[in-house]
Order: C-alpha cells, then structure tokens, then sequence
C-alpha cells in the first residue's frame, strides 16, 4: 500500500500541528517498514527533519498550505492528478484538509477542534467562516475522520451530523523530549534568560481569545497577596489574532515583571519552563486536545485547568479542574496550590503517570490501523 501525508504544516515557528506531524512521521518510520509513503512537503522540512528510509520519498511543491485560495484549489484538483500518476492507495490530510476530488485512493483527515462552530467570536469572522465551510465539505468527503479527542468526536456528531463510525479518537501525545528535571541548575539559566526572579506559575499558547488570557491576569491579580509570598506570571506564547484586548490587560494589571510575556519559545528551552515552575494555570474556553497541559504534566507541574472540552479526559482526574468563566474559581485554585506542598506533590505524581499513558508510538499504530481499514 503506498500512503500520501501532507506535511505542509511543518513550519518555523513550529505549531501544535507542526508537532503532530513531525512526531506522527517520525513514528510511522520506526513501525512502518512495509507500506510506502510519500510525504507533501514544501519548505525542505523532509530533509531536515526525518531519516532517509527507502520507503519513505518525499515531493516537494511551492504551494503553501497556507494559501487558502490557490492553495485549496491545487490540493483539490491538481494533487488528485499527482497522487493518482503515484499510485497513492490512501491520502492523509493531518490538518483538516483532503481533495474534494478522489481518484481511486481512499481519504483521511485529522480534525483537531470545530472552534469556528462552537466558539466563532473567539476567531476572526472571515476565518471562521471559511473554517466552517471548509470542516463540513471535508467530513463529508473524506472516507475516515481522525479526531483527537472523544470531545471533538462528540463535537462532530453533535454539531456537524458526522456519523459515529465514520471517526476514529486516536490521541496525541507528549514529545519524549518533555520528562522531569534530571539533577539541574534548579533552572538559574533559564530563570536568567527570561528575567525570571524566582516563584512562577506558568501558561503556554498563543495570545488569543479562547485561551482566556484576561480571567488568568485578573485571576492573579486577585491571588498575587495571598500566594505565600513574590510569585511571577510568565505567559508563552506569541501574538495570535484578535488579542489587543489581552495587551491592555497586561498593561492595566500588572505591577513592574510580575506578569511576563515571553513571545514565542523553543521547545528546548519550553521544557526548562515547564520543569521548574511551581504550577501550570491553563483556564483555556475550549481545546480540541490540549496539549501544554499534558506536556507540563510529563515534565513534573502541578496543574491547574479548565472543566470544559477535553481537558478532564486528557488530563484524567490529575489537575485541578475549575470552571474557565469564574475568575473567583482560577485565584482559588491558585492560592490552594501556592500554599500546599503536599498537594503540588500530589499533583506532580499522578500527573507523570498520566501523561505516560499518551505515546506517540501508540498514536502512529492507531493511525496506521486508520490507514489499512480503507486498503
């Protein structure tokens, strides 16, 4: 059987579906010595980043994935053409995208959230509406659905009438290269870096409405006297849209660095952040998977997170759960943890056990399973 992967997304600065990319690739290469695949790429990211293997080839095309006029036109006419001269079985869209014209090969797409559905105001309008019609054609076209989560499976038969045996929940997992401090500098360099005093809580993704930036500052705020002592607030993540109401917050609530925004971060140095902050606060609205929580959990911090979406099913009764509207309910959870050592090493334990239970390995199998059922 040869297998098509577009892997367009592998980009610089790498995303949460870079990342499910590479490490979904990088898997299948280790387990996959029979089938063939070529991979879609267009920024040289095969070559820098995967092992030269005689079944694996790779096509390189100028087409950005992120053209979203000519680039959905080339990968619903043209690419058809392309896979069908290379004998391609079945094509995987791993970021919500399949041609809309098959030529005698099966489809699979990975949809990862419907937050253009169920959370629209939290997107700009013309993305949302593009997303929306987008996510309806391919769940109809495509032979099988890869959802990340029960959450967005339910999602999808919920909102978009998806039938429940088109869809397959094959989770994603935490990079290896996430795990515990190993006897360190107590983080000092990395606290130096990022002009990091001492005590932090930490949050990681884009500065964006749904993440729930401004209940996290105004949740600190309201906790900053009572957390036993300076504590800081560093947030990792880069500008994302619509997220001048976030910047005023910050500006209006801080006091001198107790609140720090980092911009974004590599994930060498992400793993210092995560291994040595006293707590990780993640108060998101709404997460296809939620990754940063299980990353934080995999590298030892306690974590505190929202009761909505797929966050009490990936993080799996291991954090403190609040509801991400209450600002009352995110202070309390911070002052309870900053002042309970027992508790925070509660947390770190059933936490590492937790995310030991997501493997990419086991990611790649599911999804190869995926794969074979349309052979």
């Amino acid at each position: 059987m040869k297998i098509a992967i577009d892997i367009r997304t592998i980009n610089k600065p790498r995303s949460g579906v870079g990342y499910y990319v590479t490490n979904l690739i990088q898997k299948l290469q280790e387990i996959d010595k029979e089938n063939n695949y070529c991979l879609i790429s267009n920024n040289g990211e095969y070559e820098n980043t995967f092992r030269a293997q005689p079944n694996f080839e790779n096509h390189r095309t100028c087409i950005s994935n992120e053209n979203h006029l000519f680039g959905d036109f080339w990968e619903s006419f043209y690419l058809p053409r392309l896979l069908e001269k290379k004998d391609v079985s079945v094509f995987h869209g791993p970021a919500f995208m399949v041609p809309l014209i098959k030529r005698n090969m099966g489809t699979v797409v990975t949809i990862h959230d419907i937050v253009s559905f169920i959370m629209p105001d939290t997107i700009p309008m013309k993305y949302a509406f593009y997303m929306r019609n987008l996510i309806k054609l391919v769940s109809r076209r495509a032979d099988r659905i890869i959802s990340v989560s029960e959450s967005t499976k339910k999602d999808l038969i919920t909102w978009l009438g998806t039938p429940e045996e088109k869809i397959t929940v094959v989770h994603q997992a935490v990079s290896e290269a996430f795990h515990p401090p190993i006897n360190g500098d107590g983080g000092m360099e990395i606290r130096r870096r990022f002009g990091i005093r001492g005590r932090y809580m930490l949050f990681v993704g884009n500065l964006e409405p749904r993440k729930n930036l401004i209940r996290l500052m105004e949740a600190f705020a309201i906790a900053r006297e009572s957390l036993g002592g300076p504590i800081q607030l560093v947030i990792c993540g880069k500008k994302g849209w619509l997220c001048s109401g976030i910047l005023k917050t910050y500006e209006r609530i801080r006091r001198g660095d107790d609140i720090l925004i980092t911009n974004y971060v590599n994930e060498k140095d992400l793993l210092g952040l995560y291994q040595n902050a006293e707590m990780f606060v993640f108060p998101t609205r709404y997460e296809g998977f939620g990754l940063p929580a299980l990353e934080a959990m995999a590298c030892g911090a306690p974590v505190i997170t929202s009761n909505v979406s797929s966050l009490p099913e990936i993080t799996g009764g291991a954090a403190i759960l609040i509801n991400p509207s209450e600002v009352s309910e995110i202070s309390d959870a911070m002052i309870r943890l900053a002042n309970s050592e027992s508790l925070r090493n509660e947390l770190r334990e059933k936490g590492y056990r937790q995310a030991k239970l997501f493997s990419w390995t086991k990611t790649a199998r599911e999804t190869l399973d995926v794969y074979r059922s349309l052979a």
